[in-house]
């Protein structure tokens, strides 16, 4: 078993992984869904068509 520090490492690696991916695509980005065998994580933004 890894350490708790570790695994806080790994989750900040994630998140700010993901926090850049949408500034980036922001513009094209209105859902991102993430599958890992029968778990899946959606994220939906608000989305307005200039």
């Amino acid at each position: 078993m890894k350490p708790l520090k570790y695994r806080l490492a790994y989750l900040l690696i994630i998140c700010i992984t993901v926090l850049l991916l949408s500034l980036f695509y922001r513009d094209s980005l209105c859902e991102i869904k993430i599958k890992h065998g029968v778990q899946e994580v959606a994220a939906k933004l608000a989305c307005s068509e200039h």
